[in-house]
């Protein structure tokens, strides 16, 4: 966008992500931003394909979209805005987003004016569409995850995306893989890992149970295509005085044993109070090439509690954490890692984690995102 226009100091980020969903980068960054800058949090639905176990999920969208004011935990500078849009993939369903894009920016004046920056997180076109119709200063793609590797994600992501790496001024990712696959296509690709709400999550310690009864917590979405179901299930089986709770919304059901506990989506500041309970934490990960770039938003806030974690040998989990972590690969070694964890544990591994987590906070990281933004003021 031309040098010579003035822009007020207003931030648009487009998110694939609900504001109130689970607490993610997304969140976390706009929440940050929102600290210096008008933000706008516009909510864009993902890129996966509509099938008949989406109509509970559209359901909630629609009611969402009728409780105009009710939004919590939102900051004085940001606003939540949740156009009425469908999934972007069909011809009919952009044609229809682009025609409910140009109405969005038409009714709010604040976007009328354009914006200083806009941070984009999704992929799908109808955020192409938005960001078209917005002028704006600069723009960066914070590419948390690869989207076209979604299992159902429509053929025509991948292209939109690299025409997303191409306009943008800065794209961010948070992994190793990531950035070898992007950063080929990107005009400028930077490393930035996610960050941790420390002080929502330092714990006293909590000694493992003298009868072996542990408490394992993973929490996060329950989706098939992420999370290794088949290895909880069979951990579960195998010691069934084991108690393992899974928190948060279930994308792709399951039927576990009597021994998994189901509590479904909670506030981000409630996840302490679970996060207590627990003896171990699991970031139980199935390997694929969408998990091949994963670094797991959460990873960060786990070391600050203080708990022992045993995760899947996901590249980035290895290549960044392998002196904090114990990684597992399948049920047997799962349940071997569980219990070597807790058998080899001392207060100075405990520090050592909380440490490492103080040391990514995210109040750390946006320090960094601030100097990656005036590097862009440079240019």
């Amino acid at each position: 966008m031309g040098e010579a226009i003035s822009f007020p100091t207003t931030v648009l980020v487009i998110s694939n992500v609900a504001w109130d969903s689970i607490w993610q980068r997304h969140q976390t960054i706009a929440q940050f931003l929102a600290r210096e800058y008008d933000v706008i949090y516009c909510e864009i639905p993902g890129v996966r394909s509509v099938g008949l176990a989406d109509f509970g999920r559209i359901l909630r969208r629609l009611r969402a979209l009728r409780q105009t004011g009710v939004t919590t935990g939102v900051p004085p500078r940001l606003r939540v805005l949740r156009p009425f849009v469908l999934p972007a993939t069909n011809a009919f369903f952009c044609a229809f987003n682009a025609w409910q894009m140009k109405r969005l920016v038409a009714r709010e004046p604040a976007l009328v004016r354009g914006v200083n920056l806009i941070v984009d997180y999704a992929v799908a076109r109808t955020a192409l569409q938005l960001i078209a119709r917005v002028a704006h200063r600069r723009l960066v793609f914070d590419c948390t995850d690869d989207l076209p590797a979604v299992r159902g994600a429509p053929a025509f992501v991948a292209e939109d995306e690299k025409r997303l790496l191409r306009q943008a001024d800065l794209t961010l990712v948070p992994s190793r893989v990531l950035e070898a696959r992007k950063g080929p296509l990107a005009r400028r690709c930077v490393r930035l890992p996610h960050g941790a709400l420390v002080e929502r999550f330092l714990l006293p310690a909590k000694p493992a149970p003298a009868d072996g009864r542990l408490t394992l917590l993973y929490y996060g979405h329950l989706h098939r295509q992420h999370l290794d179901f088949v290895t909880l299930d069979a951990i579960a089986r195998a010691r069934p005085a084991w108690r393992i709770i899974l928190v948060g919304p279930v994308v792709t059901p399951h039927e576990f044993p009597s021994n998994v506990e189901l509590p479904g989506q909670q506030p981000h500041e409630r996840l302490r109070d679970f996060v207590a309970q627990a003896d171990v934490i699991l970031l139980p990960y199935v390997l694929n090439h969408y998990t091949e770039a994963v670094m797991p938003a959460k990873t960060y806030e786990c070391l600050a509690t203080g708990r022992p974690i045993v995760a899947a040998p996901l590249p980035e989990l290895r290549a960044e954490l392998s002196d904090h972590l114990l990684f597992a690969i399948d049920a047997e070694s799962w349940v071997r890692a569980v219990t070597q964890v807790i058998a080899t544990d001392t207060p100075a591994r405990r520090e050592a984690r909380v440490a490492v987590a103080q040391a990514n906070s995210w109040e750390a990281r946006f320090v960094e995102l601030r100097v990656l933004l005036q590097t862009l003021d440079r240019v």
